[in-house]
Protein backbone atom coordinates (compact mmCIF):
# COMPACT_ATOMS: atom_id res chain seq x y z
CA UNK A 1 0.00 0.00 0.00
CA UNK A 2 1.43 3.32 -1.04
CA UNK A 3 1.95 6.30 1.24
CA UNK A 4 -0.89 8.17 -0.46
CA UNK A 5 -3.30 5.33 0.10
CA UNK A 6 -2.35 5.22 3.76
CA UNK A 7 -3.03 8.95 4.15
CA UNK A 8 -6.39 8.64 2.40
CA UNK A 9 -7.34 5.76 4.64
CA UNK A 10 -6.31 7.68 7.77
CA UNK A 11 -8.22 10.78 6.65
CA UNK A 12 -11.30 8.72 5.94
CA UNK A 13 -11.20 7.09 9.36
CA UNK A 14 -10.71 10.46 11.08
CA UNK A 15 -13.59 11.98 9.16
CA UNK A 16 -15.85 9.07 9.99
CA UNK A 17 -15.00 9.40 13.67
CA UNK A 18 -15.66 13.15 13.52
CA UNK A 19 -19.00 12.64 11.82
CA UNK A 20 -19.91 9.94 14.29
CA UNK A 21 -19.06 12.21 17.22
CA UNK A 22 -21.00 15.07 15.66
CA UNK A 23 -24.04 12.90 15.10
CA UNK A 24 -23.73 11.57 18.61
CA UNK A 25 -23.58 15.05 20.11
CA UNK A 26 -26.44 16.23 17.92
CA UNK A 27 -28.56 13.26 18.92
CA UNK A 28 -27.65 13.83 22.57
CA UNK A 29 -28.54 17.52 22.31
CA UNK A 30 -31.80 16.61 20.62
CA UNK A 31 -32.63 14.12 23.32
CA UNK A 32 -31.74 16.60 26.06
CA UNK A 33 -33.79 19.29 24.32
CA UNK A 34 -36.77 17.02 23.92
CA UNK A 35 -36.44 15.86 27.51
CA UNK A 36 -36.21 19.47 28.69
CA UNK A 37 -39.29 20.46 26.71
CA UNK A 38 -41.26 17.44 27.85
CA UNK A 39 -40.37 17.99 31.49
CA UNK A 40 -41.20 21.67 31.20
CA UNK A 41 -44.54 20.84 29.65
CA UNK A 42 -45.17 18.42 32.49
CA UNK A 43 -44.24 21.18 34.91
CA UNK A 44 -46.75 23.50 33.25
CA UNK A 45 -49.37 20.76 33.45
CA UNK A 46 -48.62 20.35 37.17
CA UNK A 47 -50.10 23.81 37.78
CA UNK A 48 -53.50 22.25 37.17
CA UNK A 49 -53.48 21.60 40.93
CA UNK A 50 -53.76 25.37 41.45
CA UNK A 51 -56.88 25.71 39.31
CA UNK A 52 -60.51 25.46 40.44
CA UNK A 53 -63.76 24.63 38.76
CA UNK A 54 -66.00 25.19 41.80
CA UNK A 55 -66.82 28.74 42.87
CA UNK A 56 -67.37 27.62 46.46
CA UNK A 57 -63.82 26.28 46.84
CA UNK A 58 -61.81 28.97 45.09
CA UNK A 59 -60.19 31.51 47.48
CA UNK A 60 -60.90 35.23 47.39
CA UNK A 61 -58.69 37.67 45.49
CA UNK A 62 -59.33 41.35 44.97
CA UNK A 63 -58.68 41.25 41.21
CA UNK A 64 -59.52 38.68 38.60
CA UNK A 65 -57.54 38.71 35.33
CA UNK A 66 -59.72 37.82 32.35
CA UNK A 67 -57.65 36.73 29.34
CA UNK A 68 -58.93 38.10 26.07
CA UNK A 69 -60.06 36.41 22.90
CA UNK A 70 -62.25 37.31 19.95
CA UNK A 71 -66.04 37.09 20.41
CA UNK A 72 -66.34 35.59 16.92
CA UNK A 73 -64.58 32.62 15.36
CA UNK A 74 -62.89 32.48 11.95
CA UNK A 75 -66.17 31.41 10.35
CA UNK A 76 -68.05 34.33 11.90
CA UNK A 77 -69.88 32.14 14.40
CA UNK A 78 -69.86 33.04 18.13
CA UNK A 79 -66.66 32.00 19.88
CA UNK A 80 -67.51 29.66 22.74
CA UNK A 81 -64.19 30.36 24.47
CA UNK A 82 -65.21 34.02 24.74
CA UNK A 83 -68.75 33.24 25.91
CA UNK A 84 -67.70 30.80 28.64
CA UNK A 85 -64.98 33.13 29.95
CA UNK A 86 -67.49 35.98 30.32
CA UNK A 87 -69.84 33.64 32.18
CA UNK A 88 -67.06 32.50 34.54
CA UNK A 89 -65.93 36.07 35.31
CA UNK A 90 -69.46 37.31 36.02
CA UNK A 91 -70.15 34.32 38.31
CA UNK A 92 -66.99 34.98 40.32
CA UNK A 93 -67.90 38.65 40.74
CA UNK A 94 -71.49 37.98 41.76
CA UNK A 95 -70.31 35.34 44.25
CA UNK A 96 -67.99 37.85 45.94
CA UNK A 97 -64.81 35.96 45.04
CA UNK A 98 -63.38 38.99 43.21
CA UNK A 99 -64.04 42.74 43.45
CA UNK A 100 -62.54 43.92 40.15
CA UNK A 101 -62.03 42.38 36.73
CA UNK A 102 -58.90 43.25 34.74
CA UNK A 103 -59.81 42.62 31.09
CA UNK A 104 -56.51 42.03 29.30
CA UNK A 105 -56.52 41.64 25.55
CA UNK A 106 -55.14 42.67 22.17
CA UNK A 107 -55.68 46.19 20.86
CA UNK A 108 -52.88 46.63 18.33
CA UNK A 109 -55.31 47.87 15.69
CA UNK A 110 -58.19 50.32 16.00
CA UNK A 111 -60.49 47.86 14.27
CA UNK A 112 -59.76 45.13 16.81
CA UNK A 113 -60.29 45.80 20.52
CA UNK A 114 -60.69 42.75 22.73
CA UNK A 115 -60.88 44.61 26.09
CA UNK A 116 -63.82 46.81 24.99
CA UNK A 117 -65.72 43.85 23.59
CA UNK A 118 -65.20 41.96 26.86
CA UNK A 119 -66.35 44.96 28.90
CA UNK A 120 -69.59 45.23 26.92
CA UNK A 121 -70.27 41.54 27.43
CA UNK A 122 -69.54 41.77 31.18
CA UNK A 123 -71.88 44.74 31.59
CA UNK A 124 -74.63 42.76 29.86
CA UNK A 125 -73.88 39.91 32.29
CA UNK A 126 -74.49 42.23 35.26
CA UNK A 127 -71.01 43.46 36.21
CA UNK A 128 -70.85 47.22 37.02
CA UNK A 129 -68.74 49.25 34.61
CA UNK A 130 -66.74 50.87 37.43
CA UNK A 131 -65.51 47.41 38.51
CA UNK A 132 -63.95 46.69 35.11
CA UNK A 133 -60.35 47.78 34.39
CA UNK A 134 -58.78 47.90 30.91
CA UNK A 135 -55.44 46.43 29.88
CA UNK A 136 -55.10 47.17 26.18
CA UNK A 137 -51.59 45.67 25.86
CA UNK A 138 -52.38 42.06 26.77
CA UNK A 139 -51.13 40.78 23.42
CA UNK A 140 -50.25 37.34 24.76
CA UNK A 141 -50.55 35.37 27.97
CA UNK A 142 -46.99 36.34 28.86
CA UNK A 143 -47.74 40.05 28.35
CA UNK A 144 -50.95 39.88 30.39
CA UNK A 145 -49.32 38.16 33.39
CA UNK A 146 -46.17 40.30 33.52
CA UNK A 147 -48.15 43.53 33.07
CA UNK A 148 -50.48 42.50 35.88
CA UNK A 149 -47.41 42.27 38.11
CA UNK A 150 -45.30 45.21 36.89
CA UNK A 151 -47.88 47.73 35.67
CA UNK A 152 -50.89 47.04 37.89
CA UNK A 153 -48.58 45.88 40.72
CA UNK A 154 -50.72 42.96 41.76
CA UNK A 155 -49.38 40.60 44.41
CA UNK A 156 -52.20 38.10 44.07
CA UNK A 157 -54.84 37.45 41.43
CA UNK A 158 -57.36 34.98 40.03
CA UNK A 159 -56.82 33.99 36.39
CA UNK A 160 -60.02 33.40 34.40
CA UNK A 161 -59.81 31.30 31.24
CA UNK A 162 -59.91 27.70 30.08
CA UNK A 163 -57.72 25.24 31.97
CA UNK A 164 -54.90 24.97 29.40
CA UNK A 165 -54.30 28.75 29.38
CA UNK A 166 -54.61 29.05 33.16
CA UNK A 167 -51.82 26.47 33.56
CA UNK A 168 -49.46 28.49 31.35
CA UNK A 169 -50.41 31.72 33.12
CA UNK A 170 -49.73 30.19 36.55
CA UNK A 171 -46.36 28.90 35.30
CA UNK A 172 -45.37 32.43 34.22
CA UNK A 173 -46.77 34.00 37.41
CA UNK A 174 -44.63 31.70 39.54
CA UNK A 175 -41.51 33.05 37.80
CA UNK A 176 -42.47 36.68 38.60
CA UNK A 177 -43.57 36.12 42.22
CA UNK A 178 -47.27 36.64 41.56
CA UNK A 179 -49.42 34.50 43.86
CA UNK A 180 -52.31 33.38 41.71
CA UNK A 181 -54.97 30.73 41.28
CA UNK A 182 -56.97 29.84 38.20
CA UNK A 183 -60.69 29.49 37.66
CA UNK A 184 -61.40 27.21 34.72
CA UNK A 185 -64.17 28.25 32.37
CA UNK A 186 -66.18 25.59 30.55
CA UNK A 187 -64.39 24.00 27.58
CA UNK A 188 -66.08 24.19 24.17
CA UNK A 189 -67.02 21.19 22.00
CA UNK A 190 -64.53 18.47 21.02
CA UNK A 191 -63.81 19.85 17.53
CA UNK A 192 -62.45 23.04 19.08
CA UNK A 193 -60.38 21.13 21.61
CA UNK A 194 -58.62 19.06 18.95
CA UNK A 195 -57.46 22.14 17.07
CA UNK A 196 -56.52 24.04 20.21
CA UNK A 197 -54.61 21.05 21.61
CA UNK A 198 -52.05 21.15 18.79
CA UNK A 199 -51.68 24.91 19.11
CA UNK A 200 -51.32 24.63 22.88
CA UNK A 201 -48.46 22.12 22.57
CA UNK A 202 -46.31 24.60 20.63
CA UNK A 203 -47.48 27.45 22.87
CA UNK A 204 -46.11 25.61 25.88
CA UNK A 205 -42.77 25.00 24.19
CA UNK A 206 -42.55 28.71 23.36
CA UNK A 207 -43.55 29.57 26.93
CA UNK A 208 -40.69 27.45 28.32
CA UNK A 209 -38.14 29.20 26.07
CA UNK A 210 -39.56 32.63 26.91
CA UNK A 211 -39.32 32.04 30.66
CA UNK A 212 -36.14 29.97 31.07
CA UNK A 213 -33.95 30.89 28.09
CA UNK A 214 -34.99 34.15 26.40
CA UNK A 215 -36.36 35.95 29.47
CA UNK A 216 -38.93 37.64 27.25
CA UNK A 217 -40.68 40.80 28.41
CA UNK A 218 -43.94 42.45 27.34
CA UNK A 219 -43.88 44.52 24.18
CA UNK A 220 -45.50 47.45 25.97
CA UNK A 221 -45.01 48.60 29.53
CA UNK A 222 -46.11 51.83 31.16
CA UNK A 223 -46.49 53.75 34.39
CA UNK A 224 -47.98 51.93 37.38
CA UNK A 225 -51.76 52.06 37.69
CA UNK A 226 -53.95 51.46 40.71
CA UNK A 227 -57.04 49.29 40.69
CA UNK A 228 -59.94 50.52 42.78
CA UNK A 229 -59.86 53.34 45.33
CA UNK A 230 -56.89 51.98 47.22
CA UNK A 231 -53.62 53.86 47.16
CA UNK A 232 -51.13 53.04 44.47
CA UNK A 233 -48.90 50.20 45.70
CA UNK A 234 -45.20 50.77 45.91
CA UNK A 235 -43.18 49.83 42.90
CA UNK A 236 -41.05 46.74 43.02
CA UNK A 237 -37.44 47.31 43.95
CA UNK A 238 -34.38 45.15 43.57
CA UNK A 239 -32.61 46.91 46.43
CA UNK A 240 -31.63 44.66 49.34
CA UNK A 241 -33.73 44.94 52.47
CA UNK A 242 -30.64 44.99 54.68
CA UNK A 243 -27.34 46.80 54.32
CA UNK A 244 -24.77 44.78 52.40
CA UNK A 245 -21.81 47.09 53.09
CA UNK A 246 -20.63 49.16 56.07
CA UNK A 247 -21.50 52.83 56.31
CA UNK A 248 -19.07 55.11 54.54
CA UNK A 249 -17.14 57.56 56.71
CA UNK A 250 -17.31 61.24 55.89
CA UNK A 251 -14.22 62.63 54.18
CA UNK A 252 -12.56 65.84 55.36
CA UNK A 253 -14.24 67.86 52.63
CA UNK A 254 -17.64 66.40 53.41
CA UNK A 255 -17.14 67.04 57.13
CA UNK A 256 -16.18 70.65 56.45
CA UNK A 257 -19.23 71.13 54.27
CA UNK A 258 -21.42 69.62 56.97
CA UNK A 259 -19.96 71.92 59.64
CA UNK A 260 -20.34 74.95 57.37
CA UNK A 261 -23.98 74.05 56.78
CA UNK A 262 -24.58 73.72 60.53
CA UNK A 263 -22.90 77.07 61.22
CA UNK A 264 -24.96 78.78 58.52
CA UNK A 265 -28.09 77.25 60.00
CA UNK A 266 -27.54 78.11 63.68
CA UNK A 267 -25.45 81.32 63.46
CA UNK A 268 -28.48 83.66 63.06
CA UNK A 269 -30.13 82.06 66.10
CA UNK A 270 -26.98 82.46 68.23
CA UNK A 271 -26.53 86.06 67.08
CA UNK A 272 -30.11 86.88 67.99
CA UNK A 273 -29.64 85.38 71.45
CA UNK A 274 -26.39 87.34 71.94
CA UNK A 275 -28.00 90.65 70.94
CA UNK A 276 -30.90 90.00 73.28
CA UNK A 277 -28.52 89.24 76.15
CA UNK A 278 -26.61 92.48 75.51
CA UNK A 279 -29.83 94.49 75.55
CA UNK A 280 -30.90 92.88 78.81
CA UNK A 281 -27.50 93.55 80.39
CA UNK A 282 -27.53 97.21 79.27
CA UNK A 283 -31.01 97.71 80.63
CA UNK A 284 -30.03 96.10 83.92
CA UNK A 285 -26.98 98.34 84.26
CA UNK A 286 -29.14 101.39 83.57
CA UNK A 287 -31.58 100.35 86.29
CA UNK A 288 -28.70 99.88 88.74
CA UNK A 289 -27.35 103.37 87.96
CA UNK A 290 -30.78 104.91 88.44
CA UNK A 291 -31.19 103.06 91.73
CA UNK A 292 -27.78 104.24 92.98
CA UNK A 293 -28.57 107.80 91.94
CA UNK A 294 -31.91 107.71 93.77
CA UNK A 295 -30.19 106.38 96.88
CA UNK A 296 -27.51 109.10 96.73
CA UNK A 297 -30.11 111.82 96.13
CA UNK A 298 -32.05 110.62 99.16
CA UNK A 299 -28.92 110.74 101.31
CA UNK A 300 -28.08 114.27 100.07
CA UNK A 301 -31.62 115.42 100.81
CA UNK A 302 -31.46 113.95 104.29
CA UNK A 303 -28.12 115.66 104.96
CA UNK A 304 -29.46 119.01 103.73
CA UNK A 305 -32.51 118.64 105.95
CA UNK A 306 -30.31 117.85 108.93
CA UNK A 307 -28.07 120.90 108.26
CA UNK A 308 -31.06 123.19 107.82
CA UNK A 309 -32.65 121.82 110.98
CA UNK A 310 -29.44 122.45 112.93
CA UNK A 311 -29.18 126.02 111.60
CA UNK A 312 -32.79 126.71 112.48
CA UNK A 313 -32.26 125.38 116.00
CA UNK A 314 -29.13 127.52 116.39
CA UNK A 315 -30.96 130.61 115.14
CA UNK A 316 -33.77 129.98 117.59
CA UNK A 317 -31.31 129.63 120.45
CA UNK A 318 -29.51 132.85 119.52
CA UNK A 319 -32.79 134.74 119.19
CA UNK A 320 -33.81 133.47 122.61
CA UNK A 321 -30.54 134.71 124.11
CA UNK A 322 -30.93 138.14 122.51
CA UNK A 323 -34.47 138.43 123.78
CA UNK A 324 -33.36 137.44 127.27
CA UNK A 325 -30.55 140.01 127.29
CA UNK A 326 -32.90 142.72 126.07
CA UNK A 327 -35.31 141.97 128.85
CA UNK A 328 -32.56 141.87 131.40
CA UNK A 329 -31.24 145.24 130.21
CA UNK A 330 -34.56 146.79 131.17
CA UNK A 331 -35.15 148.36 127.81
CA UNK A 332 -38.77 147.57 127.41
CA UNK A 333 -39.16 149.84 124.38
CA UNK A 334 -36.73 147.87 122.24
CA UNK A 335 -38.16 144.53 121.19
CA UNK A 336 -36.83 144.19 117.75
CA UNK A 337 -34.12 145.97 115.77
CA UNK A 338 -34.18 145.66 112.02
CA UNK A 339 -30.71 144.60 110.88
CA UNK A 340 -31.14 146.39 107.55
CA UNK A 341 -31.91 149.73 109.23
CA UNK A 342 -28.94 151.75 110.44
CA UNK A 343 -29.50 153.37 113.87
CA UNK A 344 -29.86 157.15 113.70
CA UNK A 345 -27.62 157.73 116.58
CA UNK A 346 -25.18 154.89 116.52
CA UNK A 347 -22.64 156.73 118.52
CA UNK A 348 -25.07 157.32 121.36
CA UNK A 349 -26.26 153.71 121.41
CA UNK A 350 -25.54 151.73 124.45
CA UNK A 351 -23.09 148.95 124.52
CA UNK A 352 -25.86 146.41 124.94
CA UNK A 353 -27.77 147.67 121.91
CA UNK A 354 -24.67 147.50 119.73
CA UNK A 355 -24.10 143.96 120.85
CA UNK A 356 -27.68 142.96 120.04
CA UNK A 357 -27.61 144.52 116.58
CA UNK A 358 -24.28 142.97 115.82
CA UNK A 359 -25.45 139.54 116.91
CA UNK A 360 -28.69 139.77 114.91
CA UNK A 361 -26.79 140.80 111.81
CA UNK A 362 -24.43 137.89 112.22
CA UNK A 363 -27.30 135.50 112.65
CA UNK A 364 -29.06 136.75 109.55
CA UNK A 365 -25.92 136.38 107.48
CA UNK A 366 -25.51 132.77 108.47
CA UNK A 367 -29.02 131.93 107.20
CA UNK A 368 -28.65 130.95 103.54
CA UNK A 369 -32.33 131.08 102.68
CA UNK A 370 -34.92 133.04 104.59
CA UNK A 371 -38.56 132.84 103.80
CA UNK A 372 -41.44 134.05 105.92
CA UNK A 373 -41.89 136.39 108.81
CA UNK A 374 -38.75 137.19 110.84
CA UNK A 375 -40.87 136.71 113.96
CA UNK A 376 -40.84 133.01 113.14
CA UNK A 377 -37.37 132.91 114.69
CA UNK A 378 -38.82 133.99 118.01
Amino acid sequence: MSYKDQNDLKFGSDMSRFLSATCYLAALALVVGILFVVLSCFKISSYAFKTYESIDKIPYNKVGVLFGTSPLGASGAPNEFFTYRIMAASQLFKSGKIDYILVSGDNRHESYNEPRLMKRALIKAGVPAERIVFDFAGISTLDSVIRARKVFLLKSATFISQGFQNERALFIADKYDLKAVGFNAINPTTSFINRVGIREFFARIKCVFDVYILDSQPKFLGKPESIGKSALPKELSNKPKKMTSPLKQLTDSAEQLRQAALIAKYEPIAKHLTDTAKQIKTHQEKLEVEYDYSQNAQEVTNEQNEILSEEQNEALEQASEVASESLNAGNSNTTYIDPNETPSDEANATETEKKVVKRIRRVRKDIKKFNGDPWDYY
